[in-house]
């Protein structure tokens, strides 16, 4: 007897198994958007420590990399002084948020914010979507502390977004 197709047994086994393979990879791609948020400041942060870094090389040149307190010329024409300079600790670039705007370009999709404490300050870069951070434990934020002294640079924060 020469027949030709499947049974239905075979038929409800396939459904099955494709139902299963749907059920476990589909958690996976739920949350895409979590996943595009945290890389794109995860770009973010290899922008500012590439330009931290080439502020940090101005520094060394002028040799200024050693002193709390300095100044920088980065070229621009803008900054507190006409001919571009901004402040520098210990070589890198102030949590300043006037700086940093001129240092990297940002669309809107981030927003700034500027925490100060006694002995440092603190910037905040976020999602414009989401909800302005309370505490440096919050979700999708990337923070970044100014250089404690000569032997430590600057840190640069990512929390993850969820």
């Amino acid at each position: 007897m020469n027949t030709k197709g499947f049974t239905l047994i075979e038929l409800v086994v396939v459904i099955v198994i494709l139902g299963i393979l749907a059920a476990t990879a589909a958690p996976k791609f739920i949350n895409l958007k979590a996943e595009a948020q945290t890389a794109t400041l995860q770009g973010v942060k290899a922008t500012m420590q590439g330009a931290a870094a080439m502020v940090h090389s101005k520094s060394l040149v002028q040799g200024n990399h050693k002193e709390s307190t300095g100044a920088i010329n980065i070229g621009d024409g803008g900054g507190f002084s006409s001919n571009g300079e901004i402040f520098v600790r210990y070589g890198y670039p102030f949590a300043k948020l006037t700086d940093w705007k001129r240092i990297i370009k940002l669309d809107d999709n981030f927003s700034y914010l500027i925490v100060n404490s006694t002995s440092e300050n603190t910037l905040i870069i976020y999602r414009s979507e989401n909800s302005q951070p309370t505490s440096f434990n919050d979700p999708c934020m990337l923070y970044y502390k100014v250089a404690k002294d000569q032997n430590t640079p600057p840190t640069f924060t990512l929390n993850k977004c969820v």
